[in-house]
Protein backbone atom coordinates (compact mmCIF):
# COMPACT_ATOMS: atom_id res chain seq x y z
CA UNK A 1 0.00 0.00 0.00
CA UNK A 2 1.30 3.61 -1.15
CA UNK A 3 1.75 6.35 1.85
CA UNK A 4 0.65 9.50 1.97
CA UNK A 5 4.20 10.84 1.91
CA UNK A 6 4.87 8.87 -1.50
CA UNK A 7 1.36 10.19 -2.82
CA UNK A 8 2.28 13.27 -2.28
CA UNK A 9 5.50 13.22 -4.06
CA UNK A 10 4.42 11.36 -7.30
CA UNK A 11 1.64 13.95 -7.86
CA UNK A 12 4.00 17.09 -7.38
CA UNK A 13 5.92 15.14 -10.15
CA UNK A 14 2.75 14.66 -12.18
CA UNK A 15 1.90 18.17 -11.66
CA UNK A 16 5.33 19.58 -12.46
CA UNK A 17 5.55 17.28 -15.87
CA UNK A 18 2.04 18.25 -16.65
CA UNK A 19 2.89 21.94 -16.64
CA UNK A 20 5.94 21.55 -18.27
CA UNK A 21 4.19 19.81 -21.36
CA UNK A 22 1.16 22.16 -21.51
CA UNK A 23 4.19 24.98 -22.02
CA UNK A 24 5.76 22.98 -24.74
CA UNK A 25 2.53 21.62 -26.03
CA UNK A 26 1.69 23.29 -29.73
CA UNK A 27 -1.01 25.93 -29.52
CA UNK A 28 -0.38 26.91 -26.08
CA UNK A 29 -0.62 30.34 -24.95
CA UNK A 30 2.69 31.51 -24.59
CA UNK A 31 3.17 35.10 -24.81
CA UNK A 32 5.52 35.16 -27.82
CA UNK A 33 5.16 36.97 -30.88
CA UNK A 34 3.15 35.64 -33.41
CA UNK A 35 4.61 33.37 -36.32
CA UNK A 36 4.00 34.26 -39.76
CA UNK A 37 1.38 32.40 -41.10
CA UNK A 38 1.34 33.36 -44.80
CA UNK A 39 0.38 37.28 -44.21
CA UNK A 40 3.67 38.40 -45.01
CA UNK A 41 2.97 42.39 -46.61
CA UNK A 42 5.96 44.56 -46.50
CA UNK A 43 5.42 47.74 -44.24
CA UNK A 44 4.26 50.99 -45.71
CA UNK A 45 6.42 53.22 -46.99
CA UNK A 46 5.63 56.46 -45.22
CA UNK A 47 3.88 56.66 -41.95
CA UNK A 48 -0.09 57.36 -41.91
CA UNK A 49 -0.92 60.51 -41.88
CA UNK A 50 -5.30 60.80 -41.22
CA UNK A 51 -6.40 63.41 -44.56
CA UNK A 52 -5.87 67.01 -43.42
CA UNK A 53 -3.33 66.90 -41.09
CA UNK A 54 0.08 68.50 -42.06
CA UNK A 55 3.17 66.19 -41.17
CA UNK A 56 5.68 68.12 -39.09
CA UNK A 57 9.45 67.54 -40.56
CA UNK A 58 10.43 64.20 -40.23
CA UNK A 59 7.04 62.45 -41.07
CA UNK A 60 5.59 62.68 -37.86
CA UNK A 61 2.14 64.05 -38.13
CA UNK A 62 1.02 66.65 -36.73
CA UNK A 63 -0.67 66.79 -33.05
CA UNK A 64 -4.37 67.33 -33.07
CA UNK A 65 -6.52 69.67 -31.45
CA UNK A 66 -7.79 69.48 -27.91
CA UNK A 67 -10.59 67.64 -28.28
CA UNK A 68 -13.80 69.88 -28.66
CA UNK A 69 -12.09 72.56 -30.05
CA UNK A 70 -11.19 73.61 -33.76
CA UNK A 71 -8.20 73.01 -35.39
CA UNK A 72 -6.07 76.76 -36.15
CA UNK A 73 -6.84 75.83 -39.63
CA UNK A 74 -10.47 74.85 -39.43
CA UNK A 75 -13.10 75.97 -41.69
CA UNK A 76 -16.56 75.74 -40.79
CA UNK A 77 -18.85 74.81 -43.62
CA UNK A 78 -22.31 75.53 -42.04
CA UNK A 79 -24.89 72.29 -42.77
CA UNK A 80 -27.81 71.92 -44.01
CA UNK A 81 -30.62 73.17 -42.05
CA UNK A 82 -33.91 70.61 -40.90
CA UNK A 83 -36.62 69.87 -39.01
CA UNK A 84 -37.98 67.02 -37.85
CA UNK A 85 -40.21 65.24 -35.23
CA UNK A 86 -41.61 61.56 -34.15
CA UNK A 87 -43.76 59.76 -31.82
CA UNK A 88 -44.29 56.54 -30.99
CA UNK A 89 -47.22 55.39 -28.05
CA UNK A 90 -47.74 51.88 -28.13
CA UNK A 91 -49.91 50.76 -25.36
CA UNK A 92 -49.70 47.45 -25.83
CA UNK A 93 -45.81 46.69 -25.76
CA UNK A 94 -45.52 50.29 -22.98
CA UNK A 95 -43.18 51.76 -25.81
CA UNK A 96 -43.85 56.13 -25.59
CA UNK A 97 -41.11 57.72 -26.80
CA UNK A 98 -40.82 61.30 -29.07
CA UNK A 99 -37.74 63.03 -30.42
CA UNK A 100 -38.34 66.52 -32.32
CA UNK A 101 -35.33 68.54 -33.48
CA UNK A 102 -34.71 71.92 -35.55
CA UNK A 103 -30.79 73.08 -37.09
CA UNK A 104 -30.16 76.20 -38.81
CA UNK A 105 -26.90 74.78 -40.26
CA UNK A 106 -24.81 75.62 -37.18
CA UNK A 107 -26.76 74.92 -34.13
CA UNK A 108 -29.11 71.83 -33.66
CA UNK A 109 -31.44 72.56 -30.69
CA UNK A 110 -33.61 69.35 -29.85
CA UNK A 111 -35.46 67.25 -27.16
CA UNK A 112 -36.42 64.11 -26.60
CA UNK A 113 -38.71 61.81 -24.16
CA UNK A 114 -38.55 58.75 -22.86
CA UNK A 115 -41.65 56.67 -20.40
CA UNK A 116 -39.48 54.74 -17.64
CA UNK A 117 -40.93 51.88 -16.46
CA UNK A 118 -41.38 53.53 -12.90
CA UNK A 119 -43.68 55.71 -14.81
CA UNK A 120 -41.96 59.10 -15.14
CA UNK A 121 -40.96 61.09 -18.54
CA UNK A 122 -37.52 61.65 -18.57
CA UNK A 123 -37.14 64.74 -20.61
CA UNK A 124 -33.80 65.78 -22.44
CA UNK A 125 -33.51 69.11 -24.00
CA UNK A 126 -30.19 69.78 -25.67
CA UNK A 127 -28.35 71.87 -27.95
CA UNK A 128 -25.35 70.81 -30.32
CA UNK A 129 -22.59 72.93 -32.80
CA UNK A 130 -19.25 72.59 -34.11
CA UNK A 131 -18.11 75.00 -31.91
CA UNK A 132 -18.89 73.77 -28.28
CA UNK A 133 -20.14 70.22 -28.86
CA UNK A 134 -23.44 68.99 -27.31
CA UNK A 135 -25.08 70.23 -24.11
CA UNK A 136 -28.04 68.51 -22.61
CA UNK A 137 -30.52 69.23 -19.59
CA UNK A 138 -32.15 66.61 -18.24
CA UNK A 139 -35.35 66.80 -16.16
CA UNK A 140 -38.10 64.05 -15.05
CA UNK A 141 -41.89 64.49 -14.96
CA UNK A 142 -44.48 62.82 -12.95
CA UNK A 143 -43.72 60.59 -9.37
CA UNK A 144 -42.21 57.20 -9.44
CA UNK A 145 -44.14 54.42 -9.21
CA UNK A 146 -44.12 50.84 -8.47
CA UNK A 147 -46.92 48.63 -8.96
CA UNK A 148 -47.40 45.30 -7.13
CA UNK A 149 -46.70 42.00 -8.80
CA UNK A 150 -48.06 38.57 -8.21
CA UNK A 151 -48.08 37.25 -4.95
CA UNK A 152 -48.09 41.63 -3.43
CA UNK A 153 -44.34 41.36 -4.35
CA UNK A 154 -42.90 44.53 -6.15
CA UNK A 155 -43.27 44.47 -9.68
CA UNK A 156 -43.67 45.14 -13.19
CA UNK A 157 -46.77 43.71 -15.72
CA UNK A 158 -44.22 43.35 -19.29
Amino acid sequence: MMSLKNFVLISIAIFGLACVYAQIAPGSNQYLPPKQNGYDYPGPQKPFTPPGTPARPGGTPARPPPRGEPGPDHVHMPGMPFDFEYAVNDVETANDYAHKATSDGDVVTGEYRVQLPDGRTQVVRYTADWKTGYHADVSYEGEPQYPQGPGGRPGYKY
